[in-house]
């Protein structure tokens, strides 16, 4: 497995999240693999970009890891992206250092994967919402690798059904 970075943006990682945290602790022995957990590290909003550009610098695969918030990542991983992926490090003139990587999402999701269909009850797929990663890595000249989502998070049978979602997001991983 290529070494990996997963950037988690969850502001109640360990004190709500069933998914979230399960995903975390499923991958958590995997010596490839570094999770960051960006609001137990970072609780003043206030991003350390020496060293998170350095953990950059040192993984081949940056995945972000988030509940999907009204359609969006939560907040600290937009901060994160602003100040982190700056101009002359991750693109531009010298910008290079996000070269040859590859970035990725897990995502987990309240609603159903029905409703997540053109037009159903949240309008639109997931990959429309999550074109913003897309987007990032092409402008950073990274490959994007797509993502791997859990949907009907609010399900009790799908929280009873977790550890498969952890063995597919490892798949994914892997691949």
């Amino acid at each position: 497995m290529k070494k990996t970075l997963i950037i988690v943006a969850h502001p109640s990682l360990r004190k709500k999240s069933v998914i979230n945290s399960a995903w975390c602790n499923a991958l958590s022995g995997h010596e490839s693999i570094t999770i960051r957990d960006l609001y137990a590290e970072y609780p003043d909003g206030k991003i350390n970009i020496a060293k998170e550009q350095a953990l950059v610098e040192a993984h081949e695969r940056i995945i972000f890891q988030f509940p999907l918030w009204w359609y969006a990542a939560p907040a600290l991983l937009k901060v994160w992206l602003d100040e982190v992926l700056t101009e002359g490090w991750a693109y531009g003139a010298g910008g290079d250092k996000m070269l040859p990587k590859e970035i990725g999402a897990a995502v987990s999701c309240g609603g159903k994967i029905t409703d997540f269909q053109e037009g159903a009850a949240q309008r639109h797929t997931l990959a429309h919402y999550l074109d913003v990663f897309d987007g990032v890595a092409a402008f950073t000249r990274c490959k994007y690798i797509g993502f791997h989502a859990v949907y009907d998070t609010y399900n009790p049978e799908t929280v009873a059904h977790i550890d498969e979602n952890c063995r597919d997001y490892l798949s994914f991983l892997e691949r």
